[in-house]
């Protein structure tokens, strides 16, 4: 018989004591009254289920962050009831499975303590068989000041280096919700993940994972593997299948059954394997892999999971610059280009599929082909990963360790051991995974070698061996953060000061994090401001941004290139440019350097709260400037344009597997539309490269006022402009940029009146044409371009409800920005 599965998900009940009051008036016992406890949600966190009985206010919204601190000092308890048949009861084996609690939580069962949890990452399982009973059965789940409990660990141990709130790297708990410098400080308590009640007679299966340990297009060997725990001794046969629409590869062990854990490992050579792609290199192909246990003469469990076959070498070579750090897959090499990916709200169980599915899919849409899950989250809902598989998006992912020395004494690390085991157990079937990172900026932070370089890494070896390991993010060198090998963290630019032109002086091999701020739509600031509220340096509008002296840095970077806006609205559109065009410059310098640079992530996708960051994607899903200025930037084939020393370059860079043959033009050209000179040539393109095609003095070029005029090159094939960039000599301030005539023509072309064509045209230089549809929730194909004199555009707009062509071109506004009237 199959197990019997009874969820313990939706409504609870919830109350909050002083930390200590609950267990002594007796919440734990069966009988214990819930008059005046209040209905949670679960999965849930104790914040939401507050915020949905109006007993706080919104947390995100003004300063409300410091009304709700008192949450996090108090201990909070769940109850619930659940009714269970006699058959259940009877059943040889009964477990509870918690998939997630945050964090330090007691649990009862029928006034029974069943056991105490401290790692909010991992699943918690306790044998309930003695404790169950047929009808009813009373839960009730203690969690301590998350806090508090901490603080108390860290006045007992050793004084480290760490930085934001210092205790909180004495838990495994999720670092970034003690605050952060894009996150708001609310530590959550609850029952975050599913609950589960488990009953199974003689054995069940637990992990299981089909791993390419050997990958060739002609054959791939794969290590199948299956976890089972029995009750008693037993004979039972295993059966592992591959298959892949009607082909299927199986083998069949059989095998006596320990009382306890059981591990049953074999091979399945699959020939002429569909191998999976990241994004933009070929087909994500994924296999169905499942396992079946028998045993007794009777089906005992069943499982089955998405696998990909697909081989991973992280190449680091010797070379002219130091060592190289290139990704290749299936043998081909890749040139990374993504961003860094934070939990996606600071309440985690408010992030839906639909959530999940929003982001990612503007990940590929902004031609990204990876994000690196940053350490100081959360290891994602594994819808997170079955997306990432399906859309190619491959992930370097962090285990959970952020800017700080972590304890080394053995009660800290047994708890790192389970949980690294379940993390990789959990995950390893996933082929968007391409890197195991030990942590973030520990190592930079000159903290212990323990965890990182010998608990964490023998681990992965021993279960994971198809994927490389990487101790920390920064690493490389005896500089951790050396230019000159394995990762770096380039932050000279922002955190120091310097002007964004700073990237194109970088040499580093692979770049895994830089960024600029910039502000979040103004609908999003609407959404947290009072009216009162709504200039850039108020209390609030300073509040939500969490790195000191944010928004004077933003700024600062602001007017080193653009005038000073009039008033928070343009402020707004400036900065985001801004921060776009300072993303772009150093994106398209590493893409020259292909790959010799093989990799640039931006710090940093998204938002966990309506805040000023960092982010290209606002926590609303709002995309910012810079998301759209990115996206051409990563575009698959780029045309750039660079001043090196008194000449100008024009580079070629292509992610595409083969050669293209096409012609550079080349101009000089005003923004009144005149040309003061043109040259065209033919081009061949090697796949998968950069490429200098073309290096001019600019004394040999017609240039006499760099205020009005600038460089301009396209890549056509046949008849199609596939790139095209300029290059302004002048920093936007000093340019005079006239006052643009802008035309705006929309065309239904979707009968439902879901999708339309807006076709843009000017007669003078536009720069940053940015297109809003007031009052409707749009989505855009491309924005905030620059439009060249007496050229036309073309952009798609999508629409979530059936409208008009009238209605369309009323609420469409089209803005750019200009410096004469």
């Amino acid at each position: 018989m199959a197990p019997r599965i009874l969820s313990l998900d939706g409504v609870w009940y919830l109350r909050g004591f002083k930390p200590g009051e609950g267990e002594k008036k007796g919440a734990y016992k069966e009988d214990y009254k819930t008059d005046g406890w209040i209905k949670a949600r679960v999965p849930g966190v104790v914040h939401l289920d507050l915020l949905e009985n109006g007993l706080i206010p919104d947390p995100f919204y003004g300063l409300n962050e410091e009304k709700v601190r008192w949450v996090e000092e108090m201990e909070w308890w769940y109850r619930r009831e659940f009714d269970l048949p006699e058959d259940i009861v009877n059943m040889d084996a009964v477990e509870i499975h918690f998939m997630g609690l945050d964090t330090f939580a007691t649990i009862w069962l029928n006034g029974v303590k069943v056991g105490e949890t401290d790692n909010m990452f991992i699943p918690w399982v306790f044998d309930v068989k003695k404790l169950v009973k047929p009808g009813r059965n009373v839960i009730a789940i203690k969690f301590a000041p998350p806090t508090k409990t901490l603080e108390e660990i860290k006045a007992r141990e050793e004084k480290m280096k760490r930085v934001f709130l210092p205790p909180r790297a004495y838990g495994r708990k999720a670092q970034y919700s003690f605050g952060w410098d894009w996150a708001p400080r609310l530590p959550t308590s609850g029952i975050w993940r599913s609950v589960k009640l488990i009953a199974y007679n003689t054995a069940r299966l637990g992990h299981i994972a089909a791993l390419p340990v050997k990958v060739t297009k002609e054959e791939a060997d794969m290590r199948v593997e299956a976890e089972v725990y029995a009750i008693r001794e037993v004979e039972a046969r295993i059966t592992f299948e591959l298959s892949y629409g009607e082909e299927r590869y199986d083998k069949v062990v059989q095998l006596r059954l320990e009382p306890g854990y059981n591990e049953v490992r074999t091979s399945i050579r699959v020939p002429k394997p569909k191998l999976w792609w990241p994004h933009g290199y070929g087909p994500q192909n994924l296999y169905q892999f499942k396992v079946k246990l028998e045993g007794e003469g009777e089906l005992l469990d069943e499982k089955s999971t998405r696998v990909g076959i697909r081989s991973i070498e992280l190449v680091q070579e010797p070379d002219e610059e130091g060592k190289s750090f290139i990704f290749k897959i299936n043998g081909v090499p890749i040139f990374c280009k993504g961003a860094n990916w934070i939990p996606a709200d600071s309440f985690l169980p408010r992030v839906t599929r639909e959530k999940y599915e929003a982001l990612l899919n503007m990940v590929v849409e902004a031609n990204m082909n990876m994000l690196r899950v940053w350490g100081g989250g959360i290891y994602e809902d594994d819808v997170f990963y079955d997306l990432c598989d399906e859309k190619g998006i491959m992930i370097w992912h962090d285990f959970m360790f952020a800017c700080a020395a972590y304890p080394e004494k053995s009660w800290f690390i047994e708890n790192v051991k389970r949980e690294v085991e379940e993390v990789v157990k959990r995950l390893r079937n996933h082929p968007s995974i391409v890197l195991w990172c030990g942590d973030n900026e520990c190592e930079w932070a000159e903290s212990g070698r323990v965890i990182s370089h010998r608990i964490i890494p023998d681990i992965c070896a021993r279960l994971d061996p198809t994927r490389p390991y990487w101790p920390s993010s920064p690493y490389g060198g005896k500089d951790p953060n050396s230019p000159h090998e394995g990762d770096r963290h380039s932050w000279d630019v922002w955190h120091g000061w310097l002007d964004y032109d700073g990237y194109t002086h970088d040499p580093a091999r692979f770049v895994s994090e830089f960024g600029i701020q910039s502000p979040p739509d103004m609908e999003t600031i609407e959404a947290f401001t009072a009216p009162e509220d709504r200039w850039f340096f108020s209390k609030v509008m300073e509040y939500h941004n969490k790195q000191p002296h944010g928004n004077e840095r933003i700024f600062w970077y602001l007017i080193m290139h653009y005038r000073i806006p009039r008033d928070l609205e343009e402020l707004v559109y400036w900065a985001q440019v801004n921060q776009g065009e300072g993303l772009k410059t150093g994106i398209e310098h590493w893409r020259r350097r292909k790959f010799r640079t093989s990799g640039c992530l931006i710090w940093q996708l998204n938002d966990c709260w309506p805040v000023v960051s960092w982010s290209l994607i606002d926590y609303y899903l709002r995309p910012k400037a810079s998301y759209y200025i990115v996206k051409r930037a990563f575009s698959p084939i780029l045309v750039s344009l660079v001043k090196e020393g008194e000449s100008v370059s024009v580079y070629i860079v292509s992610d595409k597997l083969v050669d293209m043959n096409g012609k550079l033009e080349f101009m000089v050209q005003d923004v009144n539309g005149n040309i003061f000179y043109r040259e065209a040539i033919d081009v061949k393109v090697p796949a998968n490269s950069s490429i200098r095609v073309m290096s001019k003095d600019l004394k040999d070029l017609p240039i006499s006022d760099r205020t009005t005029q600038y460089l301009l090159a396209r890549l056509l094939v046949g008849d199609k402009v596939v790139s095209e960039n300029v290059l302004f000599l002048e920093r936007v301030k000093h340019l005079k940029l006239p006052k643009p005539n802008i035309k705006a023509e929309v065309k239904k072309v979707d009968p439902k009146g879901l999708r339309f064509l807006v076709r843009i045209r000017t007669d003078k230089y536009a720069k940053a044409v940015k297109l809003k549809l007031m009052g409707i929730k749009a989505k855009f194909s491309d924005n905030y371009f620059d439009l060249l004199p007496n050229t036309v555009k073309e952009v798609i707009v999508e629409v979530e409800e059936p409208t008009s062509e009238e209605e369309i071109r009323r609420k469409l506004t089209v803005t750019s920005i200009y410096t004469v009237e």
